[in-house]
Formats: C-alpha cells, sequence, structure tokens
C-alpha cells in the first residue's frame, strides 16, 4: 500500500493542501499520514517535564496553546480526507519542521511528500529559510508543493 505524507501547519494554505491530498490519495489509492511540526521550544508532548516551585505558570501557556493549535490542525485535515474515504492517521511531532518531514518520510517508506508553500519574501525567505526547499532538497522521495495563492 501507497503512503502519502501530508505535512500542514496552521497557515492559510493548509485547506489547499489537504485538497490536494485528497486528490492524490484517491487517484494513487494511497494511505494519508498528516503530520504537524511544533517547535521544540514550545512543546510538551512525550517529553519528561521538571518543575521546580519557582516556575511562573503564565511561562507554558505558549508551549499549551501551540500543542492544543497541532492538534486542531490536525483533526481538521484529518476530517476529510475520512469522509473522502481515505485511510488517514495525524501525528504531532516536536523538531525543526524540514529534518522532522524527512525523517517521518523516511520512517514511514512514504512514496511521496504533499505540503504548501507559505509565498515568503525574499528577506524572509533569507532570513527563516523555506521549508519547503529544504524539504525538496533532502526527501528520499517525491514531493508535491501546493503553490497556489490565496
Amino acid at each position: 500500500m501507497k503512503t502519502l505524507l501530508m505535512a500542514i501547519d496552521h497557515s492559510p494554505v493548509a485547506e489547499k493542501v489537504v485538497a490536494l491530498t485528497i486528490e492524490e490519495a484517491l487517484a494513487h489509492r494511497a494511505d494519508v499520514v498528516v503530520l504537524c511540526c511544533v517547535d521544540p521550544a514550545y512543546s510538551s508532548c512525550n517529553q519528561p517535564m521538571d518543575i521546580d516551585a519557582g516556575e511562573d505558570p503564565a511561562d507554558f501557556v505558549a508551549a499549551q496553546d501551540e500543542q492544543n493549535t497541532a492538534e486542531m490542525v490536525v483533526r481538521h485535515a484529518l476530517a476529510p480526507l475520512l469522509r473522502a474515504g481515505i485511510n488517514a492517521r495525524g501525528m504531532i511531532l516536536a523538531g525543526d519542521a524540514a529534518d522532522t518531514i524527512v525523517a517521518q518520510s523516511q520512517q514511514l517508506k512514504a512514496s511521496m511528500i504533499i505540503m504548501g508553500r507559505r509565498h515568503l519574501s525574499s528577506f524572509n525567505r533569507l532570513l527563516k529559510g523555506s521549508v519547503s526547499a529544504s524539504v525538496i532538497e533532502r526527501a528520499h522521495c517525491p514531493v508535491l508543493i501546493d503553490v497556489r495563492k490565496d
């Protein structure tokens, strides 16, 4: 069975990436794994956490928000896939987005990675780097990038 890895985040292009993934999954009769990466600095999943008495609870609000947003993104992506009759599951992993996407595609033996592009300005692309470009450079399988703007 073929497996497609759909990498998404909470950006406006996520809906288009989901629609594209449905088309590809149906065409290739493939299963889908929905992946949302969380910045390790804000991750609270599957890691032991030591809590000191002097820590401010407000410091952990950002981490919980990041986890909740990632879970919402994955659940919203899974719903239309399942309605289309596609066997799909989701996962949230902490790590650098490009590294995590490439590593998961190898672990899953994915036949394709599907993701979007944020259309960063030249300055932001230089400053932040392009996740999609990094994935294309290092992926072991084809990468399909939805480049449509809103």
